[in-house]
């Protein structure tokens, strides 16, 4: 006797049958009631396509409107967030690494890190490599200004300290990204090196205006009583974070160091 088992195949009566494919709980309707899952229907190019198109759709409709919101209120969609609108708000983690990624890609076709001088070039390269964990030092730098100047007042913890630095670092990377677009289309040595120059001291001033912003969005500051906390959490952002970049670049050259001489 053959105990086989037939294949299961994907004819149109397998998809009629009123149950969930992923969970196999009775179906009463469109979606599952145990998993959630849409009714299955077989995949063809239609179908396929439409499917792509609605998730592409949302997500990108889902990012626009979360960072055109962050853009005028960056406090106001973390305080939001915190106290529980989280289905209205891309969760802050995903927008954070999208910007970076999108950052990177900048960086590499305006070739901000490239230099004519081999060496240069080398530890380049190593930097680039370590980008990511670059970037983070900043966000690191904004929770430790917002545990310094507000760590008491209205009763948030660490990790929602943590959620509003995550909002106000997306922010900064936007910024970046805005001013390393002109790079795209003015090409020319002359114009790169001059904009390395200067563009460090107004993006230091454009990122401490955003962890300024966020932070008095965030815990509602009242800046005739308050003034100080904001001070003192500016002084710590700007503080913390020479001292986080000074020691990443002092650990970057021990690396590059020990891999010249290996």
């Amino acid at each position: 006797m053959n105990t086989t088992a037939e294949p299961v195949l994907p004819s149109a009566g397998y998809f009629t049958i009123a149950v969930c494919r992923n969970c196999a709980a009775p179906l009463h309707g469109p979606h599952c009631s145990q998993c959630g899952q849409k009714k299955a229907a077989r995949i063809g190019t239609a179908s396929l396509r439409r499917e792509i198109w609605e998730k592409l759709r949302v997500f990108e409709l889902d990012h626009l409107q979360s960072a055109l919101r962050l853009l005028a209120g960056p406090g106001c969609v973390a305080r939001e967030y915190v106290l529980g609108v989280r289905k209205r708000h891309t969760h802050p983690l995903k927008l954070l690494l999208l910007a970076i990624a999108v950052l990177l890609v900048v960086l590499a076709q305006t070739r901000y890190l490239h230099s004519s001088n081999v060496q240069v070039s080398k530890v380049m390269e190593t930097v680039r490599k370590y980008a990511e964990w670059s970037f983070s030092l900043g966000l690191a730098a904004i929770w430790l200004a917002s545990l310094a100047g507000f760590h008491r007042s209205r009763g948030y913890n660490a990790t929602e300290h943590l959620v509003l630095a995550l909002y106000a670092h997306f922010l900064i990377i936007l910024a970046n990204i805005a001013n390393q677009l002109p790079l795209l289309l003015l090409r020319s040595p002359a114009w790169l090196a001059g904009h390395k120059q200067w563009s460090g001291w107004y993006m230091d001033a454009v990122e401490l205006g955003i962890v300024q912003l966020a932070l008095s969005q965030f815990f509602l500051v009242d800046l005739r009583r308050h003034w100080w906390r904001l001070a003192l959490a500016g002084i710590t952002f700007v503080v913390a974070k020479t001292l986080l970049l000074y020691l990443y670049a002092l650990a970057l050259v021990k690396l590059v160091l020990a891999r010249a001489a290996s």
